[in-house]
């Protein structure tokens, strides 16, 4: 996970063409501080925005349609996911013109996740303040 954080903020500062990659990443606690993916996204507000978590009480596992053999109970999920975007400016200004309320229809797509965040703005510093 750390890896494929690194490379999609090397991705989004590097690239002149638009770039945004959503992340469903654990959490093991609310401010995510033990996880070494957080602490990297935390080191580039600029690029990295949490819109959100998905609780532990709210993460349920696909049902399977079919078994083969005894089935075996899955143990209980023991931590919350983070919706997490790594994107630059011009993959913010591309999906705001896209669509002025993409954000609004992911969180009705993903109604167990408690969003952080209201809207995101096209500069990053204003997206890094986190204004809501």
């Amino acid at each position: 996970m750390l890896l494929a954080t690194r490379h999609a903020i090397y991705s989004a500062a590097v690239s002149t063409e638009e770039t945004a990659t959503f992340m469903l990443l654990p959490s093991w606690n609310k401010k995510m501080t033990t996880n070494p993916y957080a602490s990297l996204c935390r080191k580039y507000p600029h690029i990295c925005k949490f819109l959100g978590t998905i609780p532990i009480d709210q993460l349920q596992y696909a049902k399977v349609p079919f078994w083969n053999n005894i089935q075996i109970p899955l143990s209980k999920h023991s931590w919350a996911l983070q919706i997490i975007a790594i994107w630059n400016t011009k993959g913010r200004v591309c999906l705001n013109a896209h669509n002025k309320d993409w954000l609004k229809e992911l969180a009705k797509k993903i109604p167990e996740a408690k969003w952080e965040t209201k809207n995101i703005h096209n500069h990053p510093y204003q997206t890094a303040l986190g204004s809501r």
